[in-house]
């Protein structure tokens, strides 16, 4: 019986080490995968940290431009006022060719 058996045991045993084989292939990409999904995160978070430091120089960029534009409303509104009362004065003002 045991030599009639032993083929089929040899065909198993080989087909249990090739997949023992295959088990160890995977587990190393497994730990490879891992380890490049942690070098992944990391640059993950690393540009997440930059991208939040790009997002303060825009606002500090947003709030210096507003100020700007402030400073020079005030002055416009101020030529505006002048024009309109010199405008204003010209008109009431009588000819002098009349």
């Amino acid at each position: 019986i045991f030599e009639k058996l032993r083929p089929v045991v040899d065909i198993l045993y080989k087909v249990i080490e090739n997949q023992r084989l295959d088990i160890e292939k995977l587990q190393k990409q497994t730990e490879q995968q891992t380890t490049e999904i942690g070098k992944l995160e990391a640059q993950l978070q690393q540009q997440q940290i930059q991208i939040g430091g790009i997002q303060s120089q825009n606002q500090n960029q947003n709030n210096e431009i507003a100020s700007i534009r402030k400073q020079i409303t005030t002055p416009e509104e101020k030529i505006n006022k002048v024009r309109s009362a010199m405008h204003w004065l010209s008109k009431s003002e009588p000819s002098e060719g009349t």
